[in-house]
């Protein structure tokens, strides 16, 4: 069935624009993205195509999970319209990172660990990031320090204090995510951050935490008494 064959109260565009879109299923507003439909599937069809197409996240979330190449394997989603899709997941991603920055809180490991949840739950490798901040608690900049293999990311102390240095930070904060999820640290995640901890009292910058995100949940050694 082709969309122009579908009752017009059922129209995606039709029923947005009767009831709000608010009144669309998840089918629905994606089919308002991709507009167009294949010679074999309307645009409705390629979107329950596109929401059941991940392994394991189903539903609007498997599209962050979704490369270009995972939705051009789908029978009828062409470079355009992939684009349109990969376009609208960083949309939303960008939303809800812009809410999250405004909470940011330099006293407040759950309001830091929040915001980078949302920036790296759908990384597979690890990233280091540094949070630099003035004298009044203040971000001042954030810089993504290296992104590292499916599961190390290393960085000296060195290359810390050189960008702490150069912004003329007071106050760091280092956050770094595990794929895998599980935010215990390793052994090497505490060593590092015992080398880095010294270094920044011998240059009078303070490292206030390092916190480790995994995807709904987060280590702060601050929190547990570690720095």
């Amino acid at each position: 069935m082709l969309i122009k064959d579908i009752a017009s109260c059922e129209r995606p565009y039709e029923k947005a624009m009767e009831y709000g879109v608010e009144a669309l299923s998840d089918a629905e507003l994606l089919a308002t993205i991709i507009r167009t439909g294949s010679n074999e599937y309307s645009s409705i069809d390629l979107a329950h195509k596109i929401l059941n197409n991940h392994y394991l996240y189903k539903g609007l979330a498997g599209l962050n999970f979704m490369s270009r190449d995972d939705l051009l394997s789908i029978k009828g989603i062409g470079n355009t319209k992939a684009t349109q899709l990969l376009a609208v997941a960083e949309l939303s991603t960008r939303m809800i990172k812009q809410r999250l920055i405004k909470e940011i809180s330099f006293n407040d490991a759950s309001t830091i660990a929040a915001y980078y949840q949302e920036k790296c739950k759908y990384l597979n490798k690890e990233r280091l990031y540094l949070m630099m901040f003035n004298t009044a608690n203040v971000l001042i900049k954030e810089v993504l320090l290296t992104e590292g293999t499916v599961n190390q990311s290393l960085v000296s102390a060195r290359e810390i204090y050189l960008q702490a240095l150069k912004y003329e930070a007071v106050n760091i904060i280092l956050v770094h995510n595990h794929p895998s999820g599980r935010v215990e640290p390793s052994s090497s995640d505490l060593s590092s951050t015992f080398d880095v901890y010294k270094a920044g009292k011998m240059l009078g910058i303070s490292l206030c935490d390092h916190i480790i995100v995994g995807f709904d949940e987060y280590y702060s050694m601050h929190e547990r008494g570690i720095i």
